[in-house]
């Protein structure tokens, strides 16, 4: 299952993991360029090669990988001068952060306290309704 992710240069619409993790590499391909990415910016003529090489390196990341720890890999501040899907170093940092995720989950696990011997219906008998109170004083 293709998690969605909220698209800022499609007026709010969703795109899938690989679109919002090759949208991240152009961000910061755009601020190095000093460049400005707008609506639909892969359409345009000096975006769109670009991008579609990025996109296809952001699914072959995504065969491997979870797409948090590819996100959480492009926001390291390890990866700050990084600006392609494809830069052998970015594999450590993102096979680092699938690491942390790993771990993240297996000390989510929940503790239940349950009770034994629960007994439903024992408050009824304590209190009584209003209309059984009503009925007593007849």
């Amino acid at each position: 299952m293709a998690n969605k992710y909220l698209s800022k240069y499609s007026n709010g619409k969703t795109v899938s993991s690989a679109q919002y993790i090759t949208e991240l590499i152009c961000e910061k391909m755009a601020q190095k360029e000093k460049r400005d990415l707008h609506y639909r910016f892969w359409l345009s003529s000096q975006w769109q090669q670009y991008y579609k090489n990025q996109i296809g390196s952001a699914h072959k990341l995504l065969k491997k990988y979870e797409d948090q720890a590819v996100i959480r890999a492009l926001a390291n501040p390890k990866s700050a001068k990084i600006y392609s899907l494809r830069a052998p170093h970015l594999i450590a940092i993102i096979e680092e952060e699938q690491n942390k995720l790993a771990t993240e989950n297996k000390t989510l696990s929940l503790k239940i306290e349950r009770k034994e011997n629960i007994v439903f219906g024992e408050a009824n008998k304590k209190s009584k309704s209003i209309i059984s109170k009503l009925k007593d004083l007849e």
